[in-house]
């Protein structure tokens, strides 16, 4: 499919598609200047936009499938690629600790607010 099409299909705007490609994220195939996108594109997309949500950084999503494509090629990993995978591991232990944190206050907060509602509605049956 062409950009147009993506876009609507992925829901986001032309020109963040055509920065995410700018900067190495997506690579559709190009052809005689028409980018074409598929499912690899698709698949990515929506890794990246999962991955910002819970707090990544366009700098680490991009570490991160530069590192998957090394080792994706079979690629061995030299001393500097190691640390670099070491330093994305600790960055994505704390980043899904954080998103362990917020889905247990969520869920905090929505028992909390169905208790709220609860009491709220004894409290109207006892006053009538």
């Amino acid at each position: 499919m062409k950009i147009g099409e993506f876009s609507r299909v992925v829901g986001l705007s032309k020109d963040t598609i055509r920065y995410y490609e700018k900067i190495g994220l997506i690579k559709p195939k190009v052809i005689n200047k028409h980018r074409y996108y598929k499912e690899k594109e698709l698949d990515d997309l929506a890794a990246i936009i999962k991955l910002i949500r819970n707090g990544f950084s366009l700098d680490e999503i991009k570490r991160m499938f530069q590192l998957a494509e090394n080792v994706e090629k079979d690629q061995k990993l030299d001393d500097e690629a190691l640390a670099r995978l070491m330093e994305l591991i600790v960055i994505f232990e704390n980043k899904n600790e954080e998103m362990l944190e917020r889905e247990r206050i969520l869920v905090v907060k929505a028992v909390l607010e169905r208790a709220i509602g609860k009491n709220e509605y004894m409290n109207r049956l006892n006053r009538h």
